[in-house]
């Protein structure tokens, strides 16, 4: 399986190379007064305005930093209607494309209620690799702002 590899800190993480439609520069985000921290803003992409999440922010609490590494994965995401959408995830170190057998991949022995997205693990190089869920890292709260329009700030 092929996967984009990003890093936050010192942890390495994976999303499936098949969510992902295109990877874009980190580019300015027009800003939405009230939102949330872990809403970037909005991308204009190719014509189509596309809410961009702020992935730093949502797994450690410190807003992702302006670097030449950081990108926004633009990917398919299914809203709770079932619908695909496209979604920017803003992440930092997303420089990387990996591949990994599902087969190496296992439990990490730890579930969290508060992230529901961390997936199984892999060593990749004395190093334990996570696998991160796209459809389970938007929070709730955050898919009510993104596909209902019900945000009141």
């Amino acid at each position: 399986m092929l996967f984009m590899q990003f890093k936050i800190d010192d942890d390495r993480y994976v999303i499936e190379a098949k969510d992902i439609i295109e990877i874009v520069p980190f580019a300015n985000l027009k800003r939405i007064p009230k939102a949330p921290p872990y809403v970037a803003g909005l991308l204009n992409y190719r014509g189509d305005t596309v809410p961009v999440i702020d992935v730093c922010f949502l797994m450690s609490e410190k807003l992702c930093e302006f670097k030449l590494s950081s990108r926004i994965a633009l990917v398919n995401y299914k809203d709770d209607e079932g619908k695909l959408v496209c979604l920017g995830l803003l992440i930092e170190h997303l420089t990387e494309t990996v591949r990994f057998d599902e087969k190496d991949f296992s439990n990490s022995g730890v579930a969290l209620k508060d992230n529901p997205y961390l997936g199984k693990v892999v060593i990749d190089n004395n190093c334990i690799v996570q696998m991160v869920n796209i459809r389970k890292i938007i929070p709730e709260e955050a898919r009510e702002i993104l596909f209902n329009g019900s945000y009141s700030g």
